[in-house]
């Protein structure tokens, strides 16, 4: 009888799982959870970095110093350093207030920038998080917003920010890039970069009817256009991952003016490469450039010449 229970009870000892196994089977669960957190944010978009393309390569110009030009700094003004805009786009909507877009996914948005108090964000509107803002234009009395990888344009109603529509951008550019427009003969004509060394120049409904490839007096093609705005004739546009504005003839397709704007990125002390010089606007009342970079903690007010 006693050997009976005995068996019985080895048996039930044996059927219970020892805490060394238990043990393994929780560190097996852990190895597996591990790996696919780590998959999960591989597959998530990148909110630290917009690393779109190589670095634009080294060129030399000749007569350097009838191209190069010269920037005098009028102000140099402090802003919300709590809240910092990744910088993808910016325009004057009147002669006191700019209209900033801001990228990286899940942190995109649009927003007013009062230029007497540039710390305060007026009537932030926060993107959906499957976009990543970049360029933003004022045209015609609307408010548009190109997005990156997506191509969608997004339509606002200027006064509110309130968004409108969605538009989508011509098969030909091949990203989100960069917005501004002109008049050519009293005819509307919307200028779009995409980070190559093109410029598409579209109709009012957004369909491109013209590219233009910018090179440089070497004869050199640009690279990485980002973030536009024309004025008197002269499209200016930010080259990605540098700190450099070069200003193009559009009847020609050459770049007639590049400025440097090294002196402003050590000021700014930006942690990243693509933390990088974006951000031009005019101001028409003052005849005078506002500039910014992304994430940087100043706007600066510009004279260029």
């Amino acid at each position: 009888m006693k050997d009976k229970r005995f068996k019985q009870r080895k048996q039930i000892i044996q059927r219970q799982p020892s805490i060394f196994s238990n043990f393994k089977y929780l560190i097996t669960l852990a190895i597996i959870a591990m790996f696919i957190g780590t998959a999960f944010i591989m597959l998530m978009p990148n909110q630290k970095n917009e690393i779109k393309s190589e670095d634009p390569p080294k060129i030399e110009h000749k007569n350097k110093q009838k191209y190069n030009g010269e920037h005098e700094v009028v102000q140099q003004v402090s802003r919300n350093v709590k809240h910092p805009i990744y910088t993808q786009g910016l325009v004057f909507k009147n002669e006191t207030h700019m209209v900033e877009s801001g990228g990286l996914y899940r942190k995109s948005s649009i927003q007013y920038i009062d230029i007497n108090n540039p710390s305060e964000v007026i009537n932030l509107q926060k993107l959906h998080n499957k976009y990543f803002g970049e360029g933003c234009d004022i045209i015609d009395g609307k408010l548009y917003q190109l997005t990156w990888k997506e191509r969608d344009i997004l339509q606002y109603d200027l006064e509110t920010l309130e968004y409108q529509k969605t538009i989508t951008l011509d098969s030909q550019v091949q990203e989100g890039w960069g917005l501004t427009h002109r008049y050519q003969n009293k005819k509307l004509e919307i200028i779009i970069s995409d980070g190559t060394s093109n410029i598409y120049i579209a109709d009012s409904e957004f369909n491109v009817k013209n590219i233009v490839q910018i090179t440089y007096p070497s004869g050199d093609p640009t690279y990485n256009m980002n973030e536009l705005e024309y004025v008197d004739g002269i499209l200016y546009a930010n080259i990605y991952v540098t700190n450099t504005i070069v200003a193009i003839d559009l009847s020609t397709g050459k770049v007639v003016r590049e400025y440097d704007f090294t002196d402003l990125h050590n000021i700014a002390k930006p942690s990243n490469r693509a933390d990088c010089l974006n951000g031009i606007a005019y101001n028409k009342e003052t005849d005078t450039f506002w500039i910014t970079g992304k994430l940087w903690p100043y706007f600066w007010e510009v004279k260029l010449k």
